[in-house]
């Protein structure tokens, strides 16, 4: 299967997993099960909700969802819902001010270290800001950081962001498979089996641990 039918998404709350409209439902099933066996190890028992889309689900195509979640990874499963429910819900809770407004501590400041080049097996980067690679981070190289780290290309090596302490750092890539990746005093490994992921990805913490999320404009949007 060529184009993903599922993406996740990271929140405070947890998970969200949000399936393709016009996906057929056997092929996001697929594509879930690969997904949990890549990724299964970041989520860890974090609860997830899954959005459909704007498809009703049988009671046996949920159950066959649900069963999925459970066979192939420690999520928490909270809830299935459609668009419609999803849409109803936020309006819900716009008109209850629950939502968040933007604000300008959203947005990070500080130096920043812009590398142009490929780091490789040997090479060890250190800098009291963020990090910038325009380039692959291969395995065996390593970049630890104050602030946060972007790879603009294929992180395998090590990643530490946040490494004075800050649990606000992420890691992004455009594909994010590192042989370890660290926040603050968090640890993550990728399975050894693990394939690479088909869209960016940025890592963060959340209630203690390291999640996963992808970064798309195409769902959850």
């Amino acid at each position: 299967m060529n184009n993903s039918t599922v993406e996740f998404k990271g929140t405070k709350d947890g998970v969200i997993i949000y399936c393709l409209d016009d996906a057929i439902f056997s092929d996001i099933l697929s594509d879930l099960t690969e997904k949990l066996k890549q990724r299964a190890a970041f989520f860890g028992e974090a609860p997830v909700r899954v959005d459909v889309g704007k498809r009703e689900l049988s009671e046996e195509e949920k159950e066959a969802l649900m069963d999925v979640i459970e066979q192939y990874s420690r999520l928490t499963l909270i809830s299935l819902q459609t668009r419609s429910e999803r849409a109803l819900s936020l309006a819900t809770a716009r008109r209850q001010g629950e939502t968040e407004d933007l604000r300008l501590d959203g947005f990070k400041e500080g130096r920043s270290l812009v590398i142009k080049r490929t780091l490789r097996s040997g090479q060890y980067i250190r800098f009291p800001g963020h990090v910038i690679v325009l380039g692959d981070v291969n395995p065996g190289a390593e970049i630890v950081a104050d602030g946060d780290i972007y790879v603009f290309g294929t992180l395998r090596g090590i990643a530490h962001a946040g490494v004075a302490g800050d649990k606000n750092a992420s890691v992004v890539a455009l594909r994010l498979a590192p042989t370890q990746l660290r926040i603050a005093d968090i640890i993550s490994r990728a399975p050894d089996d693990s394939a690479l992921p088909e869209q960016p990805e940025y890592a963060y913490i959340n209630d203690q641990r390291i999640m996963i999320a992808a970064i798309t404009t195409k769902l959850g949007s």
